[in-house]
């Protein structure tokens, strides 16, 4: 747990100089609700109740969706061309297994990815790929998964915007202790921060540290 945690911090604050790409957009946040749903995976049907795989009743809201998790925060770092690395915690009540109601168990996940923009960046519709991994807690169960899926940001401002994103999550484990399952999320996200301000910056350190240096030798 600690591992993950500082890798995906070093990843995000990583020198802004070297990666922002984006002069306007470099770092975004969000604060939203999430929604869990278990049934249209490929979990066996005694679980689940599918009895035709993954896919099935995709868009079945009301009978299979744990919704309405809050909170659920993020943040990314737009990295290279139309590359971004994003972190989030989301947090949960499952009632719902599939087809099964159960008495409300604690969900929590921390997950991070390396996102893909289908789009050139400053669109003012923001479509993008995401790929990555994360950290499940399932009541007291829990399992690392591999994250697979899609987003798109709507920007009705210059800094505001809408996300929306499905994460389908699986356990690469034999035995795993959490099911795999579809997660989804809406938020309402900020961007802020500008690569000309931060040349700016460097520019004036270049210029006052020889200063500050000739002047001590003096």
């Amino acid at each position: 747990m600690k591992k993950i945690l500082i890798f995906y911090s070093l990843l995000l604050l990583i020198c802004p100089k070297i990666f922002a790409q984006d002069k306007n957009n470099i770092w975004v946040i969000g604060l939203g609700t999430t929604a869990v749903d278990f049934y249209p995976t490929n979990e066996s049907e005694v679980i689940t109740g599918n009895p035709e795989g993954l896919g099935n009743q995709f868009f079945n809201v009301n009978d299979h969706w744990n919704k309405f998790g809050i909170p659920k925060i993020n943040i990314s770092r737009y990295l290279w061309k139309r590359f971004s690395a994003d972190i989030s915690f989301s947090m949960h009540k499952i009632n719902k297994i599939g087809n099964t109601k159960i008495r409300a168990i604690s969900y929590q996940s921390l997950d991070g990815g390396l996102q893909f923009s289908i789009l050139k960046d400053n669109y003012k519709f923001y479509p993008y790929i995401s790929v990555g991994g994360g950290y499940t807690w399932l009541d007291k169960k829990r399992a690392g998964t591999f994250n697979g899926g899609l987003g798109i940001t709507y920007w009705f401002s210059d800094q505001f915007g809408i996300n929306a994103m499905g994460l389908y999550k699986t356990s690469p484990e034999k035995h795993p202790q959490v099911l795999q399952h579809l997660n989804y999320a809406a938020s309402i996200v900020f961007r802020f921060g500008s690569k000309q301000k931060e040349i700016d910056c460097l520019n004036c350190l270049k210029k006052e540290i020889p200063e500050k240096l000739t002047s001590d030798k003096q």
